[in-house]
Formats: C-alpha cells, structure tokens, sequence
C-alpha cells in the first residue's frame, strides 16, 4: 500500500522486481549535487567541534552507531548501562541471525540446501558466534523444531522476492560504513546487510537494504536515514533508494533518498555525538524516565527510572 515517500507492497515474483524496484533505471536515478556531501561533512564537524575540544587527549575514539544513536537519544543513563553488558540470548535473537546468515547465503551464492544446518554453521564461524551456537544447542527438540519451521518460512519468502543473484548487481553484504570526523576524534560507522550498485559521481546509484526478521518498527526507517547519511559522507553520493525487507511476510519497503532524509539524520547524528563526547568527557549521564526503564539493567542505581516503574505498576 502506498504511503507518502515510502512504497510498501509484497516483493512478490509477480510483482515488477525487487532489483528493478530497487535499482531503476539511470533515467530515474537523480543528478549527485557535487557540494553535497562536503556541506553535510561541515555541518557536522562545526556542530561537533566544541564538545570534540573538551574530550581527554589520548583517549579512544568516540563512536557513534545506529545502537549508541538510538540508546543515547532516548537515556543516556541507559546507554551507559546497556554498553557495559551482553546482549542477552534470545529465540528473538537467534532468529534474527540465523535469518541474516541465510539471506547473506542466499544472496551471495543463490543456493540453500538446508536452512537450519546451513545458518547454524555460517554462525559457528564468525567472530561472536560461539556464544549462540551453544545457545541453539541447548533448546529442547520443541523450540528448535519450532525455530526450524519459522527458518523455512522466512526462506520461502526470500527465494520467492530475490531472484537468483547476478554479478550485475556489485552485490555486497555486510558493507560496512565508516566515517572518521574531527581528525578521527569521532568516528561515525555502520554495517548495513545489503549494498547494490558502486557510487557515481554522476547519478546517484547505490542502494541500500536492511533484512528484518520481526515486525516493523518506527526506528527502521531512521535506521536507514542514518546508513544513507554514512554512504553519502563516505563516498560523495547518496544511495538512490533506501529499503527494508522483512523476511516473515516477504514486503519490501523502498524509500529514495532525499535532502530531507539525511538532514533529519543529521540533527540525529549531531545531538548524539555531541552527548556521547559529553559522556566520554567524564560528564554525570542525564536520566531520562521512558518506556526502557524496566528493562534497563541500571535501574536499581537510577531513582528517577525506579519512580516511573513504581508508579507504572501502581497504574
């Protein structure tokens, strides 16, 4: 269903094409406005500068993420608490990497011959996958049957919208963006799970695709906004088009890029880096009282958070 700039419908085979839908056609791909992404570079080193000057010389550099964004917009206490623990193991979790291992299997060699084996041992081999693997391995036969089925399911969908993979596509999975700013004080990076195309100087060309194994959720949009900012700083051009793919329904959500997109992810990118900077600074972290609360592992440490949860369950 068409909403406003983002174009929702089903990626299905009948439809026009996930790449053609992705990709275009050059008439279509608009002019790169050369002083572009220079200006967007300025307005962030400027924007940046004074919280970069109070940062302790020596010190690592300060990183700005699409998860440091996210976290520190929202509690900067959280941020802080949430980066000094794990990431706990879930069958949520664990979806979203087996989905992420199949469609990289997919798109990279167009072949799967069993779903469940073929995911697990592309975990068993990156770099933080051990963890997950004995996670996997420790489910009982009904949830990891269970999880074998929804792995199907989300397969089905893939094979069904991608078609087989070309070398016409400059296919690249996992690409990942950085941008050091502020001699290389902050560095602004990001991992997206789809890249089409090579940057032009002339027409914008790239496209950028992230693969979700959930539901929608409002932030996937800015999630995208933030990855077409790091293209466009990075290599002097924004992507063409921006998309999400959701594997459990087969919908492909494709929005082109424009000025209003990266400038919103812009004022994003600034007011976190600049709290970030503050914080790496040594500066006490502002508590914000939100819906995290409850799950925030600083939360016994944190009397505004324990107010809201206290008050949310006398409710």
């Amino acid at each position: 269903m068409p909403v406003s700039v983002c174009e929702a419908t089903s990626a299905a085979p009948g439809s026009r094409g996930v790449v053609s839908r992705l990709r275009g056609t050059s008439g279509e791909r608009p002019e790169v406005d050369a002083g572009l992404a220079g200006g967007l570079r300025d307005w962030l080193e400027d924007g940046l500068s004074e919280a970069v000057a109070a940062l302790p010389g020596g010190g690592p550099p300060v990183r700005v993420t699409k998860e440091a964004v996210n976290q520190v917009l929202v509690c900067e206490a959280h941020f802080l608490a949430a980066r000094d623990v794990a990431r706990p193991l879930s069958l949520e979790l664990a979806r979203g990497l087996l989905v992420d291992a199949l469609f990289r299997q997919w798109i990279t060699t167009g072949d799967v011959s069993d779903p469940w084996e073929d995911a697990v041992a592309s975990l068993a081999v990156s770099s933080d996958g051990a963890e997950m693997t004995a996670f996997l391995g420790s489910l009982g036969s009904d949830a990891r049957q269970a999880l074998r089925g929804e792995l199907h399911s989300h397969l089905e969908h893939m094979t069904a919208s991608w078609p087989p993979p070309s070398p016409s596509w400059m296919a690249r999975t996992q690409e990942r963006l950085i941008v050091p700013l502020a001699g290389g004080q902050v560095v602004l990076s990001g991992v997206v799970d789809l890249a089409l195309g090579t940057p032009s100087a002339g027409r914008a060309s790239v496209c950028i695709v992230e693969v979700k194994s959930g539901r929608r959720r409002i932030e996937h949009r800015g999630d995208l906004h933030l990855y077409a900012l790091l293209e466009t700083l990075r290599s002097g051009a924004p992507p063409f088009r921006i998309a999400t793919f959701y594997t459990a329904t087969g919908e492909l959500d494709v929005e082109p890029v424009g000025r209003d997109a990266l400038t919103s992810a812009l004022h994003r990118v600034l007011a976190a880096g600049q709290r970030l900077c503050r914080l790496a600074a040594g500066a006490e972290p502002q508590r914000t009282p939100n819906p995290l609360c409850s799950h925030c592992t600083g939360l016994p440490a944190c009397p505004p958070g324990r107010q809201r949860v206290d008050a949310a369950s006398r409710a």
